[in-house]
């Protein structure tokens, strides 16, 4: 009982948190005013500040990013490695349920199209019993076309309703490859250190380097097998066919993975994710009742292995999907729920806390600084855009006697002087998305004045992006959590499937 107490406790924890910071201004705003507006103009001035910080780690990202997407990993890897890195096969394992034909043969595409010797490239399909039929028209045209491309092409179907399981990517792509695992590996009999791991969405294109990159990482940094590799995701791939606001937040989710690749410390398994196969055997590979299996493979490993766990970045892209739907509203929707899902991975906050708590072996400030990091970013993500956008205005509007004060009259002023500051980081922002963002062949003059009326509008749709597309699907997920409302399963994000290539 007292476990089970422990752990509402510590889900209530988060959305509490959250909430406290919307209620206290409220309740301060008639008792203590001037200690709300005076905490405002600080947290804008912190945010000032992590801005500019960031806007350099997006600098430093990008530079990176040009100069390893200009390497060629192959050629590097037979000058630096020549008798080891052809050894190392690849596992490429795709998670599809509902996905369409179209979108599962551009992966396949890419995967195709990759550098690397094809006898080293193993490609693993998880389906699913809930959506047989496609499945198995899927299965069939996909072999009759790759069949013969790669080392092995093999196809499971995950029963439904294995007790004990989620509904989710993670209890597909561990089924899948548990199978993978009998079928292949073990009756080939290849040593499981020399299998790299990716764990791939239906609509994720590998970069053709990305093979090769990941192979030289692995053979360069010390102790791999107890490492993750964590490529850069770019929604790019449909991203001149979606919306405005679609575009903003898929250029923002892109960036923010460019900044946290230069601070390693902080990084984190996001979408796709390589591992070694020996690693994950050690950890019976993912969890098969988290929602959210990319975070939460982190804090497995991470307490699996004692502490000798960390994420290492590579500056080589897997090119992604933005949220597109057959119409406006579908795509608003989608994403909302897209990131109502992400989200979710505050849930990792209970297990991380607890899996600290009995932990005795793995250095106090190591453990609790990363949990730390874990609890502030998602609270971040919550709170920070509405509280700048809101919670200054309170004790303005709250307390009638308050609105005669010197700092009330002044505090709209001092407020905007660090937004305009802030715009600095926006302005890098745009730039670096007009230098990134592949433009269309068809018809580029037009993509560029496009551009420029986006930019103009940016100022105004990316702080109202930033709440309805940020603050409000985080509180969402948080707040279900703190009731015990929980997400059941893990909800595919429904893209409509295009035909295109990378530009």
């Amino acid at each position: 009982m007292k476990k089970i107490t422990a752990q509402r406790l510590l889900e209530i924890f988060p959305g509490l948190l959250t909430w406290s910071t919307f209620i206290l201004p409220v309740i301060l705003s008639f008792i203590w005013p001037m200690v709300v507006s005076v905490f405002i103009l600080f947290y804008a001035i912190y945010w000032l500040l992590k801005t500019f910080i960031l806007s350099v780690h997006l600098i430093i990202g990008y530079t990176r990013f040009k100069k390893d997407v200009k390497i060629d990993w192959a050629k590097k890897c037979e000058a630096d490695f020549p008798d080891v890195w052809q050894n190392y096969f690849h596992m490429a394992v795709i998670a599809t349920y509902k996905e369409e034909l179209p979108t599962l043969q551009e992966t396949f595409n890419a995967l195709a199209k990759s550098n690397y010797p094809k006898d080293r490239i193993i490609v693993v399909l998880g389906t699913e019993e809930r959506d047989l039929e496609k499945a198995a028209r899927i299965i069939k045209q996909l072999q009759e076309e790759f069949g013969n491309t790669f080392y092995k092409f093999y196809a499971t179907v995950h029963p439904k309703d294995i007790p004990g399981e989620t509904k989710g990517k993670g209890s597909n792509i561990t089924y899948a490859i548990r199978q993978a695992k009998n079928d292949i590996v073990d009756k080939n009999k290849i040593p499981y250190e020399k299998i790299i791991v990716t764990s791939l969405d239906s609509d994720h294109r590998v970069d053709k380097q990305y093979f090769a990159c990941v192979t030289h990482t692995y053979l360069s940094t010390p102790d791999p097998v107890h490492k993750s590799f964590q490529p850069i995701p770019l929604f790019f791939n449909n991203i001149w066919q979606t919306s405005f606001p679609m575009r903003l937040i898929a250029l923002g989710s892109s960036f923010w993975q460019l900044v946290e690749a230069t601070r390693p410390y902080r990084l984190r398994n996001f979408a796709s994710h390589a591992q070694s196969f020996q690693g994950l055997v050690e950890t019976d590979f993912w969890s098969v009742t988290s929602i959210v299996e990319d975070g939460h493979q982190y804090w497995r490993s991470f307490f699996k292995f004692k502490g000798n766990y960390s994420v290492v970045p590579i500056f080589t892209p897997i090119y992604q999907d933005a949220v597109l739907g057959e119409n406006y509203k579908q795509t608003i929707a989608e994403q909302y729920l897209q990131k109502r899902r992400w989200a979710y991975g505050c849930s990792d906050i209970p297990f991380a806390i607890q899996a600290a708590w009995k932990d005795h072996e793995i250095p106090f400030f190591s453990k609790w600084v990363q949990i730390l990091r874990l609890i502030e970013g998602h609270y971040s993500w919550a709170t920070a855009s509405l509280v700048l956008a809101t919670v200054g205005w309170m004790p303005i509007i709250l307390n009638y006697e308050y609105r005669s004060t010197v700092l009330a009259y002044n505090f709209p002023y001092y407020l905007r002087y660090v937004l305009y500051a802030a715009m600095l980081g926006m302005i890098i922002s745009l730039t670096i998305s007009t230098l990134l963002v592949p433009r269309p062949h068809h018809n580029r003059r037009l993509s560029y004045l496009r551009l420029i009326s986006e930019w103009l509008l940016t100022p105004i749709i990316m702080p109202l992006t930033n709440i309805i597309f940020g603050s409000l699907p985080a509180i969402d997920s948080q707040t279900r959590i703190m009731i015990g409302k929980y997400l059941g399963e893990f909800r595919v994000t429904y893209k409509k499937p295009l035909e295109y290539k990378n530009e």
